[in-house]
């Protein structure tokens, strides 16, 4: 008879490590999910980052040329060529 309510005992510890062993799984699985959400709304930003960066070197690269100063003048400054007429959208 001892033998048997031992084996009870056995056999309820692993059900519950069982359990448990279930529960954290489900719990892992979720925090994973989240986390790779998380790094894919990550590598774009990142990407979005690396772009933006791309497009301002260049732009300041761009700033020494002819056309780099034409459009800094056209731009911020509002000047305009010899002869060019500028039409301006005054509905808005």
């Amino acid at each position: 008879m001892k033998f048997k309510k031992s084996s009870l005992w056995i056999k309820l510890v692993i059900l519950v490590l069982v359990v448990y062993a279930t529960v954290t799984l489900v719990s892992l699985q979720s925090q994973i999910s989240t986390k790779r959400a998380e790094m894919a709304a990550l590598e774009k930003s990142i990407a979005a980052a690396e772009q933006e960066k791309q497009r301002l070197e260049d732009a300041i690269a761009n700033m020494d040329t002819d056309a780099g100063v034409e459009e800094i003048a056209r731009s911020k400054l509002g000047l305009v060529s010899p002869g060019e007429i500028i039409f301006q959208d005054v509905g808005r």
